[in-house]
Order: C-alpha cells, then sequence, then structure tokens
C-alpha cells in the first residue's frame, strides 16, 4: 500500500532485488478490503509490464489483491470469475510474502479475500495453488505499527486460532498449530500493544499469526468471520476490528456446545489449570477474550451502527 511505500520499508528489499538483476516494478495504490477495482489495475499493470512473479509486501489486503492478481492474469479471468473453490484452471505465477502486520496469516493460507464495494460484499476466492512459495517474516517490519493496528491485527491472529480449534473440520495438526498460537498471543500481544519496539514480542506476534493461518487454512473459520465479513462488506470495518467484537458474542452463544475444547485454551492461555472443571475453565477463556479486548482499547460497538 501507499503507507508502506512512503515509509520506505521496502528499500533494503528492493535494493537486494536489483543488486542481484531482478527488475522490479512496484504497484502501491492498494487499500484496506482489497477493492476489486485496485485489483483490475493491478492485473492490467502485470500484464502490460510483461512481469513474472509477484511479491507481496504489506498486510493482508496486499497480499490476498496480490494473489487475485496472479490467479486472474495466469487464467485471463475477472476476479469476479474465481470466486468460490478452484476457478482458475491455471497456476498463478510465484507468489511471495512480505507481511507487515502480525494478523491475517495470508502468507500460508489458501485463501484470497477481496471486496466489491459495487455490491458492498465480501468475496472469497480459494485455491491451494494460492499459497505463497515462500514468506520472510521480519518482526522489524513490524515495529512501526500504531497500537490500534496492533491489537486489532493481534485479535484478527486470535480469532483464526480459536474457530479454527473449535471447529469440527480441525486435526491434531490444526490444534497444535492453533494452541500455541493461542498460547503466544495471550504472552504477547499486550507487550506489543503497550511497547511496539519490543521485538522479543514482535517476533512471537509474526509466528503467533503464521501458526493460526496454518491451522485456519486447514480447519476454516466459522461465525466471527461469516458475521465480520458482512460488517466490512457494508460498512468497511477493519477486519481484525470486526473479528475482536464479534469473538466474545460467539464464545458465549457456542461455549455450551464447545465446553471442553473452550477448556483447553484457557490452559493454553494460562488463564486456568487443567485441574479445573471444563465449564470454570470455558467461563475464564470467555472472561479471558473479554479482558483482552478491554485492555486492548477494542471498541464494545460499531461507529456505522448506533
Amino acid at each position: 500500500d501507499g503507507l508502506i511505500a512512503g515509509l520506505g520499508l521496502m528499500k533494503s528489499f528492493l535494493d537486494a532485488l536489483q543488486a542481484g538483476g531482478t527488475a522490479v516494478l512496484v504497484y502501491d495504490e492498494i487499500t484496506p478490503d482489497a477493492p476489486i477495482p485496485l485489483i483490475e489495475k493491478g492485473i492490467d499493470l502485470y500484464r502490460r509490464k510483461g512481469c513474472d512473479a509477484i511479491v507481496a509486501f504489506g498486510g493482508g489486503s496486499v497480499m490476498d489483491a496480490a494473489k487475485t492478481i496472479g490467479l486472474a492474469a495466469a487464467n485471463d479471468k475477472h476476479p469476479r470469475k474465481l470466486v468460490g473453490y478452484f476457478k482458475g484452471l491455471h497456476a498463478p505465477p510465484p507468489l511471495y510474502a512480505v507481511p507487515t502486520t502480525a494478523g491475517t496469516g495470508s502468507e500460508v493460507t489458501v485463501a484470497a479475500v477481496i471486496s466489491d464495494p459495487a455490491h458492498e460484499r465480501k468475496l472469497v476466492i480459494a485455491d491451494t495453488r494460492l499459497v505463497p512459495q515462500m514468506a520472510a517474516l521480519d518482526p522489524l517490519l513490524m515495529a512501526g505499527l500504531p497500537p490500534a493496528v496492533t491489537a486489532a491485527t493481534g485479535m484478527d491472529a486470535l480469532t483464526h486460532a480459536v474457530e479454527a480449534y473449535l471447529g469440527d473440520w480441525s486435526t491434531e495438526f490444526t490444534d497444535r498449530m492453533a494452541l500455541a498460537s493461542v498460547a503466544m498471543i495471550f504472552g504477547n500481544l499486550p507487550r506489543a500493544y503497550e511497547r511496539g519496539d519490543d521485538l522479543e514480542a514482535r517476533e512471537q506476534m509474526a509466528l503467533a499469526s503464521t501458526y493460526a493461518g496454518m491451522a485456519f487454512t486447514r480447519a476454516n473459520v466459522g461465525n466471527v468471520h461469516a458475521i465480520a465479513h458482512q460488517l466490512g462488506g457494508r460498512y468497511h470495518t477493519p477486519h481484525g476490528l470486526a473479528n475482536a467484537i464479534l469473538l466474545p458474542h460467539v464464545l458465549r452463544f457456542l461455549a455450551p456446545a464447545v465446553t471442553k475444547r473452550m477448556s483447553r485454551l484457557a490452559v493454553a492461555a494460562r488463564v486456568g489449570s487443567a485441574k479445573d472443571r471444563a465449564p470454570a475453565l470455558a467461563r475464564k477463556f470467555l472472561e479471558s477474550v473479554e479482558k483482552l479486548n478491554r485492555d486492548l482499547g477494542i471498541p464494545k460497538t460499531l461507529d456505522a451502527l448506533k
């Protein structure tokens, strides 16, 4: 996006590419929610300049836009024609990801979420070939994130981990990734929020976001995301913020059906002991999520809804 380019965060990366003899073209017009009109401009630029690979350097919207541009260019299809599962015959060109936030996990996922402003909707494109070939996690790129962005993106990662763990498609692998992510987020998100230059906390959050991405790209997400995408499409609510606001409400609704697994999340988050009864642990986890939201300054309501 334009802010990343303006801050000069890409300079050392671009210098290294050029020193290695790689010609580079920067497209820096992507805005939050990856709107289709800007993706169309990216597709046109990719074709006109004869590009043969894409590096996504930025947050979740940038990575999702890059995935869509690559798949659309490879298949000569409009992004709307790619919505759904495996709608492209040809694989995208090589994709690489350098996330600058710790939240979406898009650097390891099969999905690209874009927005259709004309219809006030968010659209999901899914294809296993959309997973970037390589990702670089650099906490130095995240040290300057404002506290509000740190909070919202961190809660986005927590939502990914929680929904992957509570869903019906979880596996032993996704459970390990999700539980590790939850533990790391509870231990490091408040630190990263309070002190943006805490590189240890930033590194742990970057890893937690990637672990959560590895979990939910296999186990999927749930009702928090189903509702959050509607708020994003209609009111342009930042995705992480929408997830953070909704997570306690959905957990409260689901708790009777997932008490045992919520109790394990409480133990992973270190807000309870494995010796405690499952209902008490589930309640502690819910209360800890609500407290985390309060500590991070997450509002309880949306500005767009009075």
